[in-house]
């Protein structure tokens, strides 16, 4: 395998997906794959229902998969649980092609816009017409509204846009060799 999603990285997607307990699931399935929710449960001392909830949630984002079986004695199921590298893989691209695409729309609005602001850390800016709306006075703080220049701000979106374009030429390349790796 070529591109190779850190551990670290997926313990993080992990919190971000289903929170502390989340990570700490993962951190598990990381070091023993094929574990049992009943395991998992007792080595983090936690409800065995709160784990399933948390693995299920992880396996609904396709980070998670199981194997399904059944016990002899008792036929109840039994599901082991692994890490999905490749879904992982793919999980981020996916998210970050969104954050890209909201960047990018947050650029056009920027670059195609004048906007006002009263100069006070924690209050909005206004378009025009919205300022105009206003009669170019802060509705949080009374002090009148000013143009607010945004070429810093377009600055730093078309630096993160094109970090975030490289990124993802860079994991897609390795993905692409990856597959034909794979077919050969």
């Amino acid at each position: 395998m070529l591109l190779i999603i850190e551990k670290e990285t997926i313990i993080e997607l992990a919190r971000l997906v289903g929170g502390e307990d989340a990570a700490r699931v993962m951190k598990i399935l990381l070091r023993k794959p094929g574990i049992v929710d009943e395991e998992i449960a007792s080595r983090l001392k936690l409800d065995v229902r709160e784990v399933r909830k948390i693995l299920h949630r992880l396996n609904e984002f396709g980070i998670l998969h199981y194997e399904l079986s059944r016990d002899k004695e008792t036929e109840h199921r039994i599901f082991k649980w692994y890490v999905q590298q490749e879904q992982v893989i793919g999980l981020i691209l996916t998210n970050m092609k969104k954050i890209l695409d909201r960047l990018k729309a947050k650029l056009e609005v920027e670059k195609n816009n004048e906007f006002y602001w009263c100069g006070t850390l924690g209050h909005p800016r206004f378009l025009f017409s919205e300022a105009m709306d206003q009669l170019f006075r802060c509705p949080v703080c009374g002090k009148p509204l000013m143009p607010h220049e945004n070429a810093e701000l377009i600055k730093a979106l078309e630096w993160k846009i094109s970090e975030i374009e490289k990124a993802l030429e860079e994991m897609t390349k390795l993905k692409k060799a990856e597959e034909i790796t794979e077919k050969k």
